[in-house]
């Protein structure tokens, strides 16, 4: 599966197969532990293959349901009271 596409569906059932082999009461040794190794490399492809799946779904979500960020109304500025106005009765 190098330099080729991967195919989810058929890592799966490859994967498949060398389970029900295991399940079989003629399980050889030697072609067991060949098989293990290529079963936990199909078990590694699905996994990654899964994470990279899950990430883009993701990322199709936030794009989908993303909302305009919330503008928070500023407060109008208040103004400085100057000289000139009357400021008596500000503190009592």
């Amino acid at each position: 599966m190098t330099n080729q596409t991967f195919n989810f569906e058929t890592a799966l059932k490859e994967l498949e197969d060398i389970t029900r082999w295991f399940e079989s009461s003629d399980a050889d040794l030697d072609q067991g532990l060949v098989k293990f190794e290529r079963g936990m490399e199909l078990a590694s492809q699905l996994k990654s293959h899964l994470t990279s799946v899950e990430n883009r779904v993701e990322k199709i979500k936030q794009r989908f349901s993303a909302t305009p960020p919330a503008t928070t109304p500023t407060a109008a500025p208040t103004p400085a009271a100057s000289d000139d106005e009357d400021q008596t009765g500000l503190f009592g």
